[in-house]
């Protein structure tokens, strides 16, 4: 299959995330830096598939929103992330 180059307009804001990137050395290239961008998309997007999927993550955030309900907890100074992390602990 032939693959065809895209042209593609960039905003003063992109332009300047892709020269920010090229300073730092991380990347050599323009087209590097719009490469890792597009895997980090399709990751996200695989990552959100996922997700959606898994009626086991689901059904585990029903109950610890019901268990919190039920159980009148505050989360004061907690994120949800720090109570999930510490429940994984129990």
């Amino acid at each position: 299959m032939e693959s065809k180059a895209i042209s593609i307009g960039l905003t003063p804001e992109q332009e300047k995330i892709v020269q920010d990137e090229l300073s730092s050395g991380r990347f050599r290239t323009a087209e590097e830096v719009i490469s890792e961008a597009l895997d980090a998309l399709q990751e996200k997007e695989l990552g959100s598939a996922k997700w959606a999927d898994d009626g086991a993550q689901r059904e585990a955030v029903r109950e610890m929103l019901a268990f919190v309900e039920h159980n009148y907890v505050r989360l004061e100074g907690l994120s949800v992330k720090e109570l999930i992390h510490k429940g994984h602990r129990l």
